[in-house]
């Protein structure tokens, strides 16, 4: 029995200590969930296809009112139409529902209501004959309607319904198939791995979400649909609930232009949900303006395509380099049959493959005799704004009944056992047809896309290719090229062909021209959009602000591809949007990956998801090669709309306010100097109280990992604030395993031998000395110093070293001193000759305080040598 039952029936129990009329309330209550599960458990099971007859089925039911029209679109869903795209696992269920079996449990559940029925005296519309499962919800409604719904029935009836109304309900929950398959709340955690609350059975395929972040799922309430044909999990959007199962709420109608009512019955608390994806008509939609041309016509002088017309010239920009790449990439016969176009929505990719595919289709060298057409965009990008289309296929067997029908082979109506599918997988791997290039476009719109994939990849085989367009790139085995925004001046010649259109030449400065061109970021829609407005308007208003107004844009670029990102990289999105500037990509792992964030993001892993998806840009940072991550305007003003209602907004205003300590990226400004000045505003918020150690210091040392001179200034913050003298010490060492040209790593030692000298650990003081006098760079002055402080320790403090730790001590000093001679002084040959006096060396000590007299007669600490 499935959780949210259970749960209900514990309800059930209390109410029966309350009175007979509260019993019978609750198990109506009960009734109704059972109901409302069963019914959106099918609408989650019918599968995608052109008409959406999942979406009609949602739709009908977010709207109604009533529990009448759930049986109207359970009647559909078992007889009607839809019944073709129900998936495989659910038609035993199906079967249980419809056909006329004697089955006991049926035949208990139903006499147990009929029961009900007449206790209550309602009129029972009894049938002759054989039972259906279904006929269970129509009765089942009947006997709402009739008692909370318009009667009002004595409390000596209700009593003796309810064991009846019990007993019916109980067994439908328990024995209908749909009811026994797994079902669970699964939420992702930004770590990227998935927590699953089972309501039921557990399955293998639930099990894996736990070990594999790879796949990406919405958090709500899913359905294991998997089957021998078919592998993946359903969501069931008409259910939600919490990652702890505390509630469960259903659409109860209210639906309004903005949103619909959602109840518990389980504590008739109630939430609302935007009306927003159910605005769609359900009427047919037109087809899409690249849709493919519906036969195969002869172009070029030898290829067979059902291609749709490119753009005309005037209104398409060559994009060069990027035609040249893709050209390149289908005319190759090598180890990548697969192509995939990966870019942002309204970027080009579709404009752009039309292109190429026409220049190769009239290319004297065209490898392909045949190219097909398969289209699933499910939405046009117009200059009027995103309008919503039909998709010509969105499924295997859609491309493959679409494939047959364009190639019209005889034995399709000789051979009884003809198949479309593996009609198509021949096509794809025989190398007897003719070459053939097999475009899929809008390739994220396809059911199950990864699978899609799949199969593709698993069929495909030279001198076939396949070319995929897609916002999303969620598989591996293909070659990607990613469709980036326009070039300086393939904008500038974007926004003359369009000005020349809409009649705006003089209406457009040079300023607005490059501010449309910063803003856009070079995205061709986005252009056209901002020039359709200055048409409109009669006034070139900033980009920015058009945009910020435009909703439907936004969403229709966006909305899909967000949904489908990992939490992490929606976390790691929501962050950089609240910046407007450049961002260094190890600034962003250091501020998200502090402890404050308990749930860990694995932020580089976060960062590629999001440029795969085209959500971000990365670029490399002037000579210090390092890099950068923007968000375009379009994105981050999406960004900003999901902020606005986004749990994690507490936490992203605590991370976006530490960014902001980096300063805005200016021309030249490399990411060290950004960097300073992140720990001059930690200094200062540290003084002033406005910032812990706890929250500084994770930042600081992430950021050493890349940039070592940071452990310098970790170290500086440790001494001034006091916060642990070991830990200064510690700072430094870790700077001084990896220096870089921020810092001399010779000052490092010399602050580690101080350090020690003051906590009285000579032995590490002299350690560190003589690692100044190890470096390379360490100027002769230092050295010398290092020299007279290791003399002094040795002199005046009580140590006790043995001869040989004494040796191995001094000689690495003594042996740069004596490499260098002939540069010191007689202050410096003094501090030598009494490193030989500690060593034992008498004669050479004698000697080289000579030497030093040779050098300036009146040295005082020479002459003492040579006198003693």
């Amino acid at each position: 029995m499935l959780l949210p039952i259970k749960r209900m029936i514990e309800r059930v129990e209390i109410e029966k200590e309350d009175s007979d009329s509260a019993y019978f309330n609750s198990l109506m209550y009960l009734g109704e969930m059972v109901m409302k599960l069963t019914i959106s458990g099918l609408v989650a099971a019918i599968r995608t296809d052109r008409d959406n007859h999942w979406y009609r089925a949602e739709r009908q039911l977010v709207r109604a009112d009533s529990l009448g029209s759930w049986v109207t679109t359970l009647d559909e869903i078992l007889t009607g139409r839809t019944l073709q795209f129900l998936h495989p696992s659910v038609k035993e269920t199906q079967r249980c529902l419809t056909q006329r079996r004697n089955l006991s449990w049926q035949i208990e559940a139903i006499d147990s209501l009929d029961q009900s029925l007449k206790c209550v005296q309602v009129e029972n519309s009894q049938q002759s004959g054989r039972i259906r499962g279904s006929d269970w919800f129509r009765k089942f409604v009947e006997l709402r309607n009739d008692t909370r719904g318009h009667g009002a029935v004595p409390a000596s009836a209700l009593s003796e319904a309810c064991p009846h109304l019990r007993k019916s309900i109980e067994k439908m929950a328990t024995e209908l198939p749909l009811l026994r398959l797994p079902w669970a709340y699964i939420r992702r955690n930004l770590s990227g791995k998935y927590r699953v609350t089972y309501w039921g059975q557990s399955s293998d395929r639930f099990e894996r979400l736990k070990r594999d972040a790879y796949e990406s799922y919405q958090d709500g309430v899913y359905l294991d649909i998997s089957s021998p044909d078919v592998e993946g999990l359903q969501r069931v959007n008409l259910v939600d609930s919490k990652p702890e199962a505390s509630d469960f709420w259903f659409p109860n109608g209210g639906f309004t232009s903005a949103r619909y009512e959602m109840l518990s019955y389980l504590t008739n608390d109630k939430a609302y949900h935007s009306s927003k994806p159910y605005l769609t008509p359900v009427e047919k939609l037109p087809t899409s303006e690249t849709q493919g041309i519906g036969q195969l016509d002869l172009t070029g002088a030898s290829t067979l395509s059902n291609v749709p017309a490119p753009l005309p010239d005037n209104d398409y920009v060559r994009r060069n380099e990027l035609e040249a790449e893709i050209i390149s990439e289908l005319k190759k016969n090598d180890t990548h049959p697969i192509v995939t176009l990966t870019g942002r929505g309204g970027i080009g990719k579709t404009s752009t493959a039309l292109k190429v595919i026409h220049d190769l289709m009239n290319d004297e060298d065209n490898p392909y005799a045949i190219v097909i057409w398969f289209s699933s965009r499910d939405i046009d990008l117009l200059q009027a704004g995103p309008k919503s289309v039909r998709p010509d296929g969105v499924s295997i067997d859609d491309f493959a009944k679409e494939y047959v029908r364009l190639m019209e082979p005889g034995e399709k109506y000789s051979d009884g056992d003809f198949n479309d599918k593996d009609y198509l997988a021949n096509h794809l791997s025989t190398e007897e047809i003719y070459p053939t290039l097999f475009v899929f476009d809008n390739f994220e719109t396809t059911e199950f896309p990864v699978e899609v994939f799949h199969w593709l990849d698993t069929y495909v085989r030279a001198p076939n290719k396949v070319l995929i367009t897609s916002r999303v790139r969620q598989f591996k085995g293909d070659f990607p090229v990613y469709v980036h925004g326009m070039t300086q001046d393939e904008c500038k010649e974007l926004i003359a062909n369009t000005a020349r259109t809409l009649r705006l030449n003089r209406d457009l400065s040079q300023q607005y021209v490059e501010a449309l061109i910063t803003e856009s970021d070079g995205h061709p829609y986005i252009i056209k959009l901002m020039l359709g407005e200055v048409a409109r308007t009669g006034n070139a208003t900033k980009p920015e602000r058009v945009m910020a107004g435009r909703d439907e844009v936004l969403t229709a670029l966006f909305e899909r591809s967000y949904t489908r990102l990992p939490p992490g990289a929606q976390r790691v999105f929501l962050t950089l949007c609240t910046w407007r500037s450049s961002v260094p990509a190890i600034a962003v792992e250091a501020v998200l990956s502090r402890p404050v964030n308990e749930d860990p993001i694995d932020v580089q892993e976060a960062i590629d998801e999001l440029i795969k998806s085209s959500f971000v840009e990365e670029w490399t940072s002037g000579s210090s090669n390092e890099i950068e991550i923007t968000v375009p305007l379009p994105a981050r003003l999406f960004g900003g709309r999901k902020l606005k209602v986004s749990a994690w907004r507490a936490s992203i205003k605590a991370d976006s306010e530490i960014l902001r300590m980096l300063g805005a990226q200016s021309t030249g400004t490399e990411v060290t100097r950004r960097i300073r000045r992140l720990v001059n505003s930690a200094e200062q918020d540290l003084d002033k109280g406005n910032r812990t150690r706890e929250e500084i210091e994770p930042i600081l040392q992430y950021l050493a990992t890349k940039y070592p001179s940071v452990w310098v200034h970790m170290a500086n913050l440790t001494a001034k604030f006091n916060w642990d003298g070991l830990l200064e010490e510690e700072c430094l060492l870790r700077y001084a395993e990896v220096p870089d040209e921020q810092y001399p790593v010779q000052s490092a030692w010399q602050r580690i031998a101080e350090i020690r000298e003051n906590r009285r650990d000579y032995r590490g003081a002299i350690d560190a000395l003589a690692q100044v006098c190890r470096q390379d760079e360490t100027p002769i002055d230092d050295i010398s110093n290092a020299a007279n402080r290791i003399n002094a320790i040795l002199r005046d403090i009580s140590i006790d070293i043995d001869s040989q730790e004494k040796s191995i001590l001094v000689q690495d000093v003594v042996g740069v001193m004596e490499a260098s001679i002939n540069e010191l002084n007689a202050t410096d040959l003094s501090r030598l000759s009494w490193l030989y006096r500690n060593l034992g060396k008498a004669d050479k000590a004698f000697d080289t305080a000579r030497r030093g007299l040779a050098i300036d007669p009146d040295n005082q600490y020479c002459r003492g040598i040579v006198n003693g």
